[in-house]
């Protein structure tokens, strides 16, 4: 009988074990999975998973989940949820081991929501609960950028009044003076740093702390903060990095600037949603001057809109399809638009090379049609005629159809009377030196019929009746396009736009010699290889952040201020920079209109002037 209640006794304790562990595995796996929804970017799959976890009884992943979902609720913007799960962790769990992790994310969740202080102290409470060298390199990276920003001088000080553990007192001071050097007093800042223990300085912030040494040896002047907004992760943030390395390289590239700058970086993951949250953050930071936002189109009307109320000047360094600033007057374009593009390409046309007789070959989307309109209501008001629009859709492999309607064309503006020899351009020569005719030889002789020509004969005329071709090409188009113009005897003036610009295309020899002459309307021009590290559009990312950089250190202000930056770049004149140039649109001041013209010569391009105004000039190197 003994032996049988043991026998029940283990069999009962194999059946506790048994729903246990798998009471277990129900609850781990949608943990897992919550957190790999997290780690991706999935936040609403992860809190969903998390809340139905929570309302179980397995104790062992209550507060796992209940971390998870505070940075689940902090990454969706559901600010008011996050703290409430937040004071409910508190609550619960007053000594939990995850007690450093979810006052970090409590700094994160200020941070998106612009409360800098707050968060400046969030992060120096998750660190003093922390002995993990890991975790604190991560917070130390957040608490170095969040100095940057130029904290409140009140905070700092009420801090170190009461802060009495040297090693942070250290990170403190580091903060005031760079405050201090940010607001052009780099005499206060080498006093501040001359307080700090060398030997109790965290190992991450040794760099920072020698940057600010350096700083203090500069001359007394004001810093300005530039925010930026621009893909660092996700589908695009190997261009967006381009962009940030060209504009830290382009404001260190001239000695002699009249202005400093302190860059504020915000990531937008690749993501509109992001990219709104982000802009709207930097807008809401006093400290921060001016919005840089190297994006599309789409993004860009995005970013106008939200901050349509806000008095922060929004620079846009990606030609837009639209003039942005009907929508924000604090919009300054600085690649222009692409419907300014078609009309320096048809002030060109008429007023530089004189031609008359045009026609256009153009991508049917909102790109080519925007361009194509402007072209040719520019070309009509000055007087000019467009003879015929062709239009091409994806990728132009094959636009036979096209260049033969326009010999069509062509054909029909040759004068009514000229014979098939003429249009070949052949002629009899006249040997009056070795024969002796009469004129009564031919009087007998009856009256030669008008010749007809012959598709053959048609094709292999070269004609000219079509005196220029406005081709406003899309990215990867010059490949299938450029060999086709050769194959059509057309003896025009080819006009492009930057998409022209790819000298290993133009370069064969199948199109380089015959596109000999082709002239390009583009804003930035690099007439040899630069050793830099990226090809393609990222090299041009990165000169565009080179380029507005080196173009913002250039400004002449009296202050540092939003209105005072705005009203800088509506003043600029004529500004030359690393193959590119800004001059705003007489007309609207937040538009660049300085469109550079290139020639082809069949192996490479030629600086042929700058259109400042309505007029092309070779210009020399001047800054604003």
């Amino acid at each position: 009988m003994i032996f049988v209640r043991k026998i029940f006794l283990l069999l009962f304790i194999n059946i506790l074990m048994g729903q246990n562990w798998f009471q277990k595995q129900v609850v781990e796996r949608p943990f897992d999975q919550a957190v790999q929804h997290y780690n991706e970017g999935r936040y609403a799959m992860s809190e969903t998973i998390l809340k139905k976890i929570l309302e179980g009884e397995m104790v062992d992943y209550t507060e796992p989940s209940l971390l998870l979902l505070i940075k689940s609720q902090i990454g969706l913007s559901r600010t008011q949820s996050a703290k409430v799960s937040t004071r409910q962790f508190f609550k619960k769990y007053p000594e939990s081991q995850y007690l450093k992790n979810v006052i970090e994310s409590l700094g994160d969740l200020y941070v998106n929501e612009g409360n800098y202080s707050s968060a400046y102290r969030m992060y120096h409470r998750a660190k003093k609960l922390s002995v993990k060298i890991d975790f604190n390199q991560k917070v130390d990276s957040k608490i170095k950028r969040l100095i940057q920003i130029r904290l409140p001088d009140s905070l700092i000080d009420e801090l170190l009044t009461t802060e009495i553990v040297p090693e942070v007192r250290n990170v403190h001071l580091i903060a005031k003076a760079n405050s201090q050097i940010l607001n052009g007093h780099p005499d206060d800042g080498a006093f501040t740093l001359n307080q700090i223990d060398i030997s109790k300085l965290p190992n991450a912030y040794f760099s920072f702390y020698e940057n600010l040494l350096r700083a203090t040896y500069q001359p007394s002047s004001p810093v300005m903060m530039i925010g930026i907004v621009l893909p660092l992760s996700g589908i695009d943030g190997e261009m967006g990095n381009a962009f940030l390395a060209g504009f830290y390289d382009g404001e260190k590239s001239n000695p002699n600037s009249r202005q400093r700058l302190s860059v504020l970086v915000q990531d937008s993951r690749s993501d509109e949603l992001e990219t709104i949250k982000a802009a709207k953050r930097l807008a809401k930071l006093g400290q921060v001057n001016a919005l840089i936002c190297p994006m599309g189109d789409q993004n860009s009307i995005t970013i106008t809109s939200s901050l349509e109320s806000s008095d922060l000047p929004i620079i846009l360094t990606n030609m837009q399809q639209n003039d942005l600033s009907e929508i924000n007057n604090l919009v300054y374009q600085i690649n222009s638009t692409v419907s300014m593009q078609g009309r320096i390409a048809a002030i060109y046309a008429i007023n530089e090379l004189g031609l008359d007789s045009l026609a256009v070959i153009s991508p049917v989307d909102r790109f080519g049609e925007v361009q194509t309109d402007a072209f040719i209501e520019e070309v009509d008001r000055l007087g000019g005629t467009v003879v015929s629009t062709q239009w091409y859709s994806g990728s132009p492999k094959n636009i036979g159809r096209q260049f033969k309607f326009l010999r069509q064309v062509a054909f029909s503006l040759l004068p009514k009377d000229v014979s098939v020899d003429e249009a070949l351009g052949m002629e009899i020569d006249s040997l009056d030196a070795l024969f002796d005719i009469s004129a009564d030889d031919f009087f007998d002789l009856p009256k030669p019929d008008k010749k007809k020509m012959s598709r053959s004969d048609s094709s292999r005329v070269v004609l000219n009746t079509i005196q220029g071709i406005y081709i406003p090409i899309n990215k990867k188009d010059l490949e299938f396009l450029a060999p086709q113009i050769p194959m059509y005897n057309l003896n025009t003036k080819i006009i492009g736009n930057e998409n022209w610009q790819d000298t290993q295309v133009l370069q064969k020899e199948n199109i380089g010699p015959h596109l000999k002459g082709m002239s390009i309307i583009t804003h930035s021009f690099r007439s040899t290889i630069d050793s830099i590290i990226y090809e393609g559009e990222f090299s041009d990312a990165y000169f565009q952040g080179f380029n507005i950089a080196h173009l913002l250190t250039q400004l002449n202000l009296r202050k540092q201020t939003r209105q005072a930056i705005s009203q800088s770049l509506q003043n600029i004149d004529f500004y030359s920079g690393n193959g590119f140039y800004y001059s705003p649109d007489k007309s609207n001041l937040h538009v660049n209109a300085a469109f550079q013209v290139l020639e082809f010569d069949g192996r490479g391009f030629i600086h042929q002037g700058v259109f400042h105004g309505d007029s092309l000039r070779l210009v020399s190197n001047q800054n604003p």
